[in-house]
């Protein structure tokens, strides 16, 4: 239940989308309507609504006030170009043989459509989830992955659910990401909620695009200085967040690796009872401000709309 990658939304929600957020019975209602399926014979790939707290409850959805969770699952058939190339050349072999002659451009193709469907019946198939956190009141949402693909995958099923308008754009800087952060470590100005951690990307700006990665680095070394003074940027950078939490943040403003500190959470987190679904809300709880916290701080560093 933790959010270990986090691609940020900023939201326009109407009163009316406001107000279905906070009626359990009817925002139930809606993300059932959208609920998850398992791919059938022929489908690549399904997603939809699941369960929040998986075969712990029923419930789709938790509400804390302004602070709302859901959770999708996808499911992707794994089917390889690989082995569908080798099914393939064994087929236009037998095929051939079989004929007397070299097939034909479109006989191939016609053969390919019939090996996939023949494959994919059998394929196996992989299951992920997203968990989604929506602050109503704040006016952003949050989907707990590192890729843009995906989250927009998950903004796509809400707006289904909402009937087609649920506006969600991802975060728009006033500033270029990249200057900002690389300023922070040639002029030595980092913020003060923030700390530095060990771990950065470095990209040079001219046509070569060389990328440099260094992991357990004193980030204020020369050896970083010198790489900025040689034309490059910091592109993603490990940071600690006011002793609560520690991320990597990209130019895209997307955290990776969110890791919640020990002290945070043995000062937020409150002890374990015997029940594993009010375990897990108390979970969803500590992250929905700690979320808010980080959330408010991007805005002003970064001066997002």
């Amino acid at each position: 239940m933790w959010f270990k990658n986090a691609q940020i939304y900023s939201l326009q929600l109407t009163d009316e989308q406001k107000a279905l957020l906070r009626d359990d019975t009817k925002f139930e209602e809606i993300l059932k309507q959208k609920a998850f399926r398992p791919c059938q014979a022929q489908e690549v790939a399904t997603i939809g609504f699941a369960p929040l707290f998986g075969r712990q409850a029923e419930a789709m959805s938790f509400s804390h006030g302004p602070h709302h969770f859901v959770r999708l699952l996808e499911e992707t058939k794994l089917l390889p170009a690989s082995v569908i190339k080798a099914e393939l050349d064994e087929e236009i072999a037998a095929k051939e043989e079989n004929l007397g002659r070299e097939l034909q451009k479109n006989e191939i193709q016609t053969l390919k459509t019939a090996v996939t469907a023949k494959l994919m019946e059998r394929a196996f198939s992989a299951q992920r989830d997203m968990l989604v956190f929506i602050d109503s009141d704040k006016g952003y949402a949050v989907v707990s992955v590192s890729s843009a693909k995906r989250a927009e995958h998950a903004i796509a099923m809400l707006r289904e659910a909402f009937s087609g308008s649920f506006p969600a754009r991802h975060f728009q800087p006033r500033c270029v990401v990249e200057d900002r952060m690389t300023s922070w470590i040639e002029k030595n100005e980092l913020p003060q909620i923030f700390a530095l951690g060990f771990d950065a990307t470095l990209k040079s700006t001219d046509s070569e695009g060389a990328t440099v990665r260094v992991s357990k680095e004193d980030l204020q070394s020369e050896e970083i200085l010198g790489h900025i003074k040689a034309g490059k940027v910091i592109t993603e950078m490990q940071l600690i967040f006011e002793d609560s939490a520690s991320f990597v943040l990209t130019s895209d403003l997307v955290l990776k690796r969110l890791r919640p500190e020990d002290q945070y959470l043995e000062q937020n987190l409150p002890e374990s009872v015997d029940d594993a679904v009010a375990d897990m809300q108390s979970i969803l709880l500590v992250q929905a401000d700690l979320m808010d916290n980080i959330v408010d701080a991007l805005v002003r560093t970064f001066e997002c709309e």
